[in-house]
Formats: structure tokens, sequence, C-alpha cells
């Protein structure tokens, strides 16, 4: 079985995820919970998910942040970030935080279930972007954060981005959080559309 949690802002919508996953044979819902973050860390600390789901609605729950997070405390379970419309930004962003999976809330079920497998099986699920769409992101950054960006859209891992980099864990996700936050800046450059 594979054990997942919810964290949702949206009473309503975290129940529908729930209600969706409860008809798998091979998923249980352990926990659902607000993005509080000290409850999520309590959440996650009490019920040892191998998946979170996690919403990333701006004003509601910033899901990358969170993401960010969860991949910090081993073991790290597996991250399906959900967002209304998913664009190029949020693509790389998702993945410069260690999440396992983006998904865009208009997907249907079977899209999420194919997801929280997947992430707990290490398998990455993101929408793909077009050469263009990682120009203009590679673009935002200064040139050894690209080669790092570079690294992440090709589901290299952070470990061994590390690795190759002949950096510790602890350097490369400094330089993950300001890529992140170079990325997500207002008038960073406007975000490409991406397909399912």
């Amino acid at each position: 079985m594979i054990r997942v949690a919810v964290i949702d802002g949206h009473p309503a919508i975290r129940a529908g995820v729930e209600a969706i996953l409860a008809r798998t044979g091979d998923v249980v819902v352990v926990a659902a919970t607000s993005g509080d973050p000290h409850e999520v860390e309590h959440t996650l600390y009490r019920t040892t998910p191998d998946v979170v789901v996690v919403e990333d609605a701006p004003g509601h729950l910033d899901g990358v942040a969170l993401a960010r997070a969860i991949k910090e405390q081993p073991p790290a379970p597996g991250v399906v970030l959900y967002a209304d419309g998913v664009d190029a930004t949020q693509v790389a962003t998702a993945m410069l935080a260690g999440a396992d999976a983006l998904l865009d809330t208009r997907s249907d079920a079977s899209a999420l279930v194919a997801a929280v497998r997947a992430a707990a099986q290490g398998r990455p699920v993101f929408p793909e972007l077009d050469g263009a769409s990682r120009a203009e992101l590679a673009s935002r950054l200064p040139g050894a954060e690209q080669d790092i960006l570079r690294m992440r859209l090709a589901a290299i891992s952070p470990r061994e981005i590390a690795r190759l980099l002949r950096v510790d864990s602890q350097t490369l996700r400094a330089r993950l959080a300001v890529m992140i936050d170079r990325l997500r800046r207002p008038g960073a450059g406007a975000p490409s559309a991406v397909s399912p």
C-alpha cells in the first residue's frame, strides 16, 4: 500500500483528492491537513507517508516552498504538486524544489493516481517544456545556474548534481533556493505555457 498525506488549504478539494485516492486498491490516505507549517510537520512525522500531495496555489499555500521543506527532511517522501494552470516557471521551480511530480488540477483523476504511484517509485512526472520555454527560463539565470537548471530539467537528481559540481548537498540546496526565488521574481520574464 502507498501511504499518502494530502495537504490543501481548501477542505472541499482535500476531500475530493482523498475520495479519488480512496477508489484505488493500492493507495491509502493516512492524513489530510491544511497548509499550516506546524500542523504539516507534525502530520508528516506522525504518519510517515510515502507520498505527499500538495496544493500549490498563490495566496493559499506555497507548494514549492513546502515541497522544499518536505524533501529536506529525511527520509523524504515523494511530493506531488498540483496547481490551477501550469506554466513553465512552475515546472522549473517544482523540479528545483525537489518535487517528484506536477499536475494541473484540471487533469483527470487517473493522472493524479498515476502521479502518486510514480512518485512512490521515484519516477518523475512533469509536463514537457519545449525548447523556447527552456531557453527563456535559462535566460533569467546566471551562467552557472543555467547549467543546474538544465540538469534538473533533464531529471538529474540533486544528489547527482551535487556530485558533478563537487559541492555538498547543503550548498546545492542554498543555490537551488536562490534559483527558485529568481525564477519566481515578478518581472523575471513572462512564463510560457506548457502542454500537459
